[in-house]
């Protein structure tokens, strides 16, 4: 009886008493690594972050270590981690640190000693492929070329959808044409050729030159020996239009006419309906030894259809004149003095005496 009375007292005892909570271990606050944000080629470093405290709870080493574990749970290298947002600075982050033991801070002490500070790399200078504008050569510099050796460009040749070429429009002569090329004569100052005295005048004194020889170039079996001349000018166009037309072809192109005389011209009038006067403003232009006949018979339609995009440039700069003639089949051109470039006089300033600097400039002006 004395051993049951015992009993109940104890159990009303124990109903009374609260029953104690349990007592839970504080963690000490735990400072995150600082996170190095790149932008713009700045290293910026983040802001500690002071991690709140929340309701306390028995804390675990798997908290502890959860900032430097990845989803597959091995350890996380700063070296290796990706960088941070642009808003890193005030994002939170995503595990909560709640305070641990002492014994658990131990333990989980080399585990964060193991893990090496961020190393930042050095940024590397990137070189510089493209030169500047100043070392860039001019376009225009590029696209000067030497005409009396190069010639003009030529304007292409152009085909249709069936691939059929389309030829450029034939360069007929005029009467406006033929007095254009008698003013310029005059205007180069150019006589017109008697008879072949005055043509073996012109020839010692090199007015007139030789047809170039040329593998591009042949002249007419025909032509006399003494007329298979024409002006410097002339040959230089001469040369240059062989030089292309052969790299072009690789056949050669044949001069029909040259030089002529007065009295000659007065004899071809008779005979051919077709040729120009010896006298007036609208004589022939071979008088002067400007003008040159180049064969059509045996030439392709291309190479018809090149030759007139070869001229038509020089006609528009107004250094020659086409006359493209159907019943003798030739190009009559006339090229000017304008074609060769003329070299400028140098001019002669005279030393001073004095060499004072009025003296000087009296001598320059």
């Amino acid at each position: 009886m004395a051993r049951a009375a015992a009993a109940e007292a104890a159990k009303s005892k124990q109903k009374m008493t609260p029953a104690p909570e349990p007592v839970v271990a504080a963690e000490p606050t735990r400072e995150l690594a600082p996170i190095h944000v790149t932008h713009n080629r700045k290293q910026h470093l983040g802001p500690q972050a002071q991690q709140p405290t929340a309701e306390p709870r028995k804390a675990t080493p798997a908290d502890f270590l959860a900032p430097f574990s990845q989803s597959a749970g091995q350890p996380m290298s700063p070296t290796t981690s990706q960088a941070a947002p642009p808003n890193a600075l005030e994002s939170k982050p995503d595990v909560e640190v709640k305070p641990a033991s002492a014994q658990e801070l131990a333990a989980a002490a080399p585990a964060a000693a193991s893990s090496a500070p961020p190393v930042v790399a050095a940024l590397e200078p990137r070189l510089m492929l493209t030169p500047p504008k100043s070392a860039r050569p001019s376009m225009t510099l590029l696209a000067k070329v030497d005409e009396t050796i190069a010639g003009p460009v030529a304007v292409p040749l152009t085909y249709n959808k069936r691939g059929r070429l389309i030829m450029p429009a034939a360069l007929k002569g005029s009467h406006e044409i033929l007095l254009h090329q008698n003013q310029m004569a005059d205007q180069d100052g150019l006589d017109r050729i008697k008879d072949d005295g005055d043509l073996e005048d012109m020839r010692q004194s090199k007015a007139l030159v030789a047809i170039p020889s040329v593998p591009g170039i042949q002249t007419d079996e025909r032509l006399p020996a003494n007329r298979r001349y024409c002006r410097p000018w002339t040959a230089q166009f001469l040369t240059a239009l062989a030089r292309a037309h052969y790299a072009q072809f690789h056949t050669a192109l044949q001069v029909n006419s040259a030089v002529r005389t007065v009295e000659f011209q007065q004899k071809l009038m008779r005979t051919n309906g077709n040729a120009a006067p010896a006298r007036g403003e609208t004589a022939s232009p071979h008088l002067t030894g400007q003008a040159v006949d180049l064969a059509k018979h045996g030439l392709s339609l291309t190479e018809i259809a090149w030759l007139r995009g070869y001229l038509l440039p020089l006609v528009q700069q107004g250094k020659v004149d086409v006359e493209e003639e159907f019943q003798q089949a030739c190009f009559h051109i006339s090229v000017y003095k304008k074609y060769t470039p003329q070299p400028t006089e140098k001019r002669r300033i005279t030393p001073a005496v004095h060499g004072s600097a009025a003296t000087l400039a009296v001598a320059i002006h």
